[in-house]
């Protein structure tokens, strides 16, 4: 990809470098999710970073292989995920999340993906709205529950699951 920027003030968003890694934890902790997230790029998605000033701001990660939820690899095979978005608190309401989507929309169709989908928390009516003015809608067929993977400090592994609500976006081309 070609960096994406935004208009929230010089935010880049690139697909991530291990060199990355040390601010990634410094703004989200979490090291040994973004080690592996890292370590399993490209083949298991992109791992997106938002920058400022040559600082972290925000990330994300696009999921190319198959969905890890039966029912999308059922019902949207091929179809990108997003999950873990994520804005430094200072940085949040100043347009660093749309970036983020936005170039993981760009990532996708760079790909010849037609649609994405990332998942929200039932009671988030925060995130759900601002979604849908980002051209997100419900899926249609109801809540999924979700795989959750988190390490501790340690970087032992615990995987679970969340009840979810999907939502899909077309990606169709944009004409100039």
């Amino acid at each position: 990809m070609s960096g994406a920027t935004a208009d929230a003030g010089a935010v880049l968003v690139r697909p991530a470098r291990p060199d990355d890694l040390p601010g990634l934890v410094a703004v989200h902790k979490q090291s040994h999710y973004f080690a592996q997230r890292l370590a399993r790029q490209p083949g298991l998605g992109i791992l997106l970073v938002a920058e400022r000033a040559a600082a972290v701001v925000g990330s994300a990660f696009l999921r190319l292989a198959p969905a890890e939820e039966w029912q999308l690899r059922e019902w949207l095979p091929k179809v990108p995920v997003l999950s873990h978005v994520e804005v430094a608190p200072d940085y949040r309401g100043n347009g660093v999340g749309t970036a983020i989507i936005q170039a993981a929309e760009s990532e996708a169709r760079a790909r010849q993906r037609h649609r994405i989908v990332l998942g929200v928390r039932p009671g988030d009516r925060a995130a759900y709205s601002r979604y849908e003015r980002l051209g997100y809608a419900d899926w249609g067929r109801g809540r999924i529950n979700a795989l959750v993977v988190e390490y501790d400090d340690e970087g032992v592994r615990s995987v679970g699951t969340e009840p979810c609500l999907i939502m899909i976006k077309s990606l169709q081309a944009v004409s100039s």
